[in-house]
């Protein structure tokens, strides 16, 4: 069993062999900006992990690209990147960005989806929670399942990445693992507004069986 793994940017995947299993997480959601005196934001959500078994003509070039790291704002909702195979072919969405919270509150986290994601199988990213606090934020969701529960990040099956545990102390949220946890939110304790923590990149593995007269080039990132 040959087993390709992309972490990075886009890469063309050239089939030595008919059949191959794809693999994507989708990067993770950002956590909430805090912009209130004192106020927290809730966590994102992990991205989408998609699978799909697929037919290929050997020697047909499918790009595969990864969902960078969504960066955290103080201004604006930010969801994470999405990581395809053959653009269409296999989706997995980014996470939801967490909702900036401008008010002396404890934020809300945003929830994990299936929607618009493309395969066999597509499952949710875990879900951001809510603050437990003012003063420490939520939690973001693992990469394709683990919610998060107040400032604990949400734990993925490996190899998905874990979420980010929440900010206890006034400053930016915390950044999600690679590959597709979501950032906590931020705390702000002061009137310096906070930026949600990042959501991690994404990820994409393809395993294949090659017949033994083939000789493997090597391709991946």
């Amino acid at each position: 069993m040959g087993v390709i793994q992309y972490t990075s940017g886009t890469t063309a995947y050239v089939a030595k062999v008919n059949k191959c299993r794809v693999r994507l997480w989708g990067g993770g959601g950002t956590g909430a900006g805090a912009t209130g005196n004192p106020c927290t934001g809730g966590g994102g959500s992990g991205g989408q992990f998609v699978q799909s078994r697929l037919s290929l003509a050997i020697g047909s070039s499918n790009n595969v690209v990864v969902g960078a790291a969504a960066t955290g704002s103080t201004t604006a909702t930010v969801n994470g990147n999405d990581t395809t195979f053959g653009s269409t072919t296999v989706v997995a969405k980014g996470g939801i960005g967490a909702t900036l919270n401008a008010s002396n509150t404890a934020g809300a986290g945003a929830n994990g989806s299936t929607a618009s994601g493309v395969g066999d199988s597509v499952t949710a990213g875990g879900n951001g929670a809510t603050a437990p606090s003012t003063s420490t934020s939520g939690g973001g969701g693992g990469g394709g399942g683990g919610n998060a529960s107040g400032s604990t990040g949400g734990t993925a099956t490996s190899p998905g990445g874990n979420g980010a545990a929440g900010k206890a102390a006034s400053g930016a949220g915390n950044a999600g693992t690679a590959r597709g946890g979501g950032g906590s939110g931020g705390a702000a304790a002061t009137t310096t507004d906070r930026a949600g923590g990042n959501g991690a990149a994404g990820g994409a593995t393809i395993d294949f069986l090659p017949p033994s007269s083939v000789m493997l080039l090597g391709v991946g990132a």
